[in-house]
């Protein structure tokens, strides 16, 4: 298999951002922020300071020995943490190594990541940085803005990370937001037949 080279054009100073495209390709220099984002940037090798907003994606893929690399290095951690749970299991306890597997990977969540229960949602995600440190909290999420606004649930703060759950919106609101999804389900069942 033929090694894929990345494009080395480098955009100007307000950006600071390397073409994503691969070498030697035909046309304007491009760059995206992330794999999923809309929108990209593009210049070209004559004036790299007039930089265009464009719509789509521009990401360029890294060789496959890259994403090797990853999967060893996650394979590796994974392992170590099996067999230290392994070993809390044959020294003290099966629970003492269920709560090391979770907190582990409670603390260790990089994405927000929330499961859909009807009106309530579950969740996991990261502190914000602008939050004050704290190792251990207990809040009330809020429904608005303000100290009028309403409970919604409850978040349990653990260092860098916030593990809580809530409703989407108020019991009084719920009946009137099914009925709008519904229409709009119908809607697009419609247009697709």
């Amino acid at each position: 298999m033929r090694r894929r080279r990345q494009c080395t054009t480098w955009s100007c100073s307000a950006v600071d951002v390397q073409c994503q495209r691969l070498a030697r390709h035909d046309g304007p220099h491009g760059a995206s922020p992330t794999s999923t984002y809309e929108r990209h940037w593009s210049w070209s090798d004559g004036d790299p300071d007039a930089i265009e907003v464009l719509p789509g994606t521009v990401w360029f893929h890294p060789p496959d020995r890259a994403r090797h690399a990853k999967t060893a290095r996650r394979l590796g951690e994974w392992t170590a943490l099996g067999l230290f749970a392994a070993l809390l299991w044959w020294a003290d306890s099966w629970a003492t190594a269920f709560v090391f597997l979770a907190l582990e990977m409670l603390l260790s969540v990089r994405r927000a990541r929330f499961v859909d229960l009807g009106r309530f949602t579950a969740g996991v995600w990261r502190v914000t940085k602008v939050a004050p440190p704290v190792i251990f909290g207990v809040a009330f999420v809020l429904h608005g803005e303000g100290r009028n606004a309403k409970k919604a649930g409850i978040e349990i703060i653990l260092g860098p990370v916030v593990v809580g759950a809530f409703s989407l919106m108020p019991r009084s609101e719920w009946p009137a937001y099914k009925r709008s999804q519904a229409a709009f389900d119908a809607q697009q069942k419609e247009r697709r037949s």
